[in-house]
């Protein structure tokens, strides 16, 4: 890493630029006059003054009243914790202030509306959370082990322990053998699996379903999983019904309205 790397990463955690080369320019001198860091640090003497009053109040620089003021940075390794502190505990507030004007403008979320989620660790953590949302079945098809993800096995796994149906259907032996109690295993026919570049199939109980495919990527490089939602629609409760039909074996069907 150079110079304008460590920059990039004090900005990105929460300082200015012109903080971050003030920063970075003390620490080379040790201790420095706002004309010697403006030699060092390419931030006009007259912006110094300013990035430095903001180091001081993060705790990240120490200021000697003397003429001319002189001024000293904290260990990397004390501007490092406190950085991080400060990080996570915007973080924190930032977020209980969004989970609480969540909705407060509006009806909360449209039922009939369908959603778009892009790339496979987006396309398994919104799985993971309409399959803990469940009240009754959920029904999780795949072809493919490494479809089983940890984190929709375990909302699966939840929803087991819960005295929820929670089942994986697949006509792929290697797959239901990787599923554990107290989640169920469906055996899907071969006659039944749809030739499509299917992803995942989710249906929770009659009106919620999420359906992923691989798709060129938007770069035009390698393959991307692309999903869509919706719950709550009608369009999801008919489409629940047709992706039963996907499942389902000469025995019958996975049906979450059994």
């Amino acid at each position: 890493m150079d110079d304008e790397g460590a920059i990039e990463g004090l900005t990105r955690l929460g300082l200015t630029t012109y903080e971050a080369r003030v920063f970075v320019a003390l620490q080379k001198l040790g201790s420095g006059t706002a004309s010697e860091v403006a030699d060092v640090s390419e931030v006009p003497r007259s912006q110094v003054y300013g990035a430095a009053e903001g180091l001081e109040e993060r705790g990240l620089v120490e200021t000697r009243q003397s003429t001319p003021t002189v001024y000293r940075p904290t260990d990397p390794e004390v501007a490092r914790t406190r950085l991080l502190d400060q990080l996570a505990e915007t973080g924190t507030e930032t977020f209980d202030y969004l989970e609480g004007v969540q909705r407060s403008a509006g009806d909360g979320e449209r039922s009939e509306d369908i959603w778009l989620v892009h790339g496979a660790e987006a396309v398994a953590s919104r799985a993971a959370e309409l399959a803990g949302e469940a009240d009754d079945r959920v029904v999780y098809g795949v072809d493919e082990p490494g479809m089983l993800d940890g984190a929709t096995l375990d909302a699966l796994r939840a929803c087991g322990e819960r005295g929820l149906v929670a089942v994986v259907a697949s006509a792929n032996e290697a797959v239901r053998e990787a599923v554990e109690t107290p989640v169920e295993t469906h055996a899907v026919s071969d006659d039944q699996n749809p030739e499509l570049r299917t992803g995942r199939v989710l249906l929770v109980d009659t009106d919620t379903i999420l359906l992923s495919v691989f798709s060129t990527a938007a770069s035009g490089e390698g393959v991307e999983e692309v999903a869509f939602w919706s719950k709550g629609s009608t369009f999801a409760a008919v489409l629940v019904e047709f992706a039963g039909g996907w499942l389902a074996t000469p025995e019958g069907r996975v049906d979450p309205r059994d």
